[in-house]
């Protein structure tokens, strides 16, 4: 809600804790790690059991870089600062981090109407983590070479749905003609198969 954006910016610890914003990008996630040694031996050998057999494609290091210098280059250094791989995320394909919360800069919007320009206030450059491991990052490295147009539409419809999650996104009637384009590359590859 917008309160506990309010609330968390203005909020540093509580009863002793320190309050950090998982959407940080420098956090440390492993002191949260709850395993020991003997139940990570015993997933280590799960996993290269499913190895084996898993289909689920992810991108090597080298690859994740290379996308994540691809994506920055392609969008431009006025929207993306820096991209870099991350491990943390699961479902998501990318997140922009340490941004600015979409409720404070509604705020600042409001506030700032002196000079009439409250509706074009800039989006700052945004921090990108990009999952290696998910299909549509994988997908987007495959294509990127082969497919450059299709590529560029995707990579823009990626960090917009970052923006979106983050609240950040002004407008998103300004993602509809992007989705319709999509939405026809889909249906004509699917015609094609047929």
């Amino acid at each position: 809600t917008a309160i506990d954006d309010f609330v968390m910016a203005n909020l540093m610890s509580y009863e002793g804790r320190q309050l950090v914003s998982v959407e940080k990008s420098d956090i440390d996630l492993s002191k949260f790690d709850t395993k020991d040694k003997d139940d990570e031996k015993e997933d280590a050998d799960k996993e290269e059991d499913n190895d084996k057999d898993d289909d689920k494609p992810s991108l090597s290091a080298t690859e994740a870089m290379d996308v994540c210098m691809w994506f920055k280059d392609t969008l431009g250094e006025n929207k993306v600062a820096f991209c870099r791989p991350s491990s943390r995320l699961v479902s998501s394909p990318a997140i922009v981090t340490d941004n600015e919360s979409g409720l404070m800069r509604r705020m600042m919007r409001m506030v700032d109407t002196s000079d009439g320009t409250r509706d074009t206030m800039p989006l700052p450059k945004q921090n990108v983590e990009i999952n290696p491991s998910h299909p549509i990052i994988v997908g987007l490295y495959n294509i990127k070479d082969k497919e450059p147009v299709l590529a560029r539409v995707l990579a823009e419809q990626v960090y917009d749905n970052c923006l979106v999650a983050a609240g950040l996104l002004d407008d998103s009637r300004t993602m509809l003609p992007r989705l319709n384009d999509l939405l026809v590359s889909l249906v004509k590859g699917a015609e094609q198969k047929e």
